[in-house]
């Protein structure tokens, strides 16, 4: 039946994974100062997951080994952005914070206008805690390392009994013949 059906489970958690990794670079940009660096790499990091990851995603659809193996990865990356760009929010806002909000700080080269700006008389979709961002964006990430990792793993472990199987109808037709 392998041979006929895709691999949806792998397909929808990678897909989900990649989901959530979008929506932690909303949360993570949307705390950036946009004419820093960091905000440059982090959005090249983001469009090479999303590619890459899209790719890895369809190859696993088709029970693809290296598919699985590249979902496994860019879920390693997606961990591992837990550990720059959320930690850096944090670290960044906090010391603003601590000197007493002000203007010419050199911390608000990295936290943008949006964590900066005084918005209680606007509808916003995020508060201007950059703590709040940041741990939003930690559990996005984790969410999207989980299940790029889950789909990875599963996709791995089809794909190789779909190998098994296969290699045991070979070697039955060239032992037949």
């Amino acid at each position: 039946m392998m041979r006929y059906r895709d691999n949806s489970l792998s397909y929808k958690l990678g897909l989900g994974g990649l989901a959530f990794s979008v929506l932690a670079a909303f949360f993570c940009l949307n705390g950036f100062n946009p004419t820093n660096f960091t905000t440059l790499l982090a959005i090249m990091l983001n469009i090479v997951i999303l590619l890459g990851g899209f790719l890895g995603v369809e190859k696993t659809k088709s029970y693809s080994m290296k598919g699985s193996i590249s979902l496994i990865v860019f879920g390693a990356l997606c961990a591992g952005r837990i550990f720059w760009i959320p930690l850096l929010l944090i670290i960044h806002y906090n010391a603003w914070v601590s000197e007493g909000k002000p203007n010419n700080s050199p911390h608000t080269d990295f936290i943008g206008k949006t964590i900066t700006t005084d918005n209680q008389n606007q509808l916003t979709y995020l508060p201007t805690n950059g703590n709040v961002r940041a741990i939003l964006a930690i559990v996005c990430l984790g969410l999207a390392a989980v299940l790029l990792i889950l789909g990875g793993v599963i996709g791995m472990k089809r794909s190789r009994k779909l190998t098994t199987y296969l290699n045991s109808i070979n070697q039955k037709k060239v032992g037949g013949n």
